[in-house]
């Protein structure tokens, strides 16, 4: 499954005018390792729509969404997406609203798969202090709540991000530490 969805990948990539791959490591407090690889991507149909794809792929579970983005200006979208999950033969589905002004941004995603607690949400609340530096804090299911630090290599272009944080679901501190990247 996750060599196929690599392929897919690849060869969907040349396809969107903005995507990015973002690869990173969820240690949590009793010593665990979990990598995470996604990608997400978009090309517009037409100034105010576009199409979107989102793609993940862990040790145990992965997922391939896809969908449509409406903007009707450039500080504001909202999106919805369905695709399928590993493991399931039920579909899964994603919405969400960004907007952004000035320098603060703010991102409301949830998902839904099969069953009552087969859900995600993620909240980024982002103030760029410059274009090298982005301090937020983020709420984000299976990962916890807690300050996301971000530094910008603007010419690679390259994010390295920190995000230390307390999962009230599992009761242990965790940190994630990532890299994401414009394709």
């Amino acid at each position: 499954m996750q060599h196929k969805l690599h392929l897919i990948l690849l060869l969907i990539t040349p396809f969107f005018t903005q995507a990015q791959l973002e690869s990173y490591v969820r240690y949590t407090a009793d010593g665990n390792l979990e990598p995470n690889f996604n990608y997400n991507g978009s090309r517009k149909i037409t100034e105010k729509i576009a199409f979107t794809y989102f793609g993940l792929v862990e040790q145990k579970w992965s997922e391939a969404l896809v969908g449509l983005k409406y903007s009707p200006s450039s500080s504001f979208s909202v999106s919805a997406s369905a695709g399928i999950e590993q493991g399931t033969n039920s579909p899964r589905y994603s919405a969400s609203i960004w907007t952004v002004k000035g320098s603060t941004s703010l991102l409301v995603l949830g998902e839904l798969g099969s069953g009552k607690d087969n859900y995600l949400y993620k909240i980024n609340l982002f103030h760029q202090y410059s274009d090298l530096f982005t301090l937020g804090i983020t709420a984000w299911r299976f990962h916890g709540i807690g300050p996301n630090f971000r530094f910008t290599i603007p010419k690679i272009p390259l994010t390295l991000w920190s995000m230390p944080a307390y999962d009230f679901e599992s009761n242990t501190f965790k940190i994630m530490i990532g890299v994401t990247t414009k394709l």
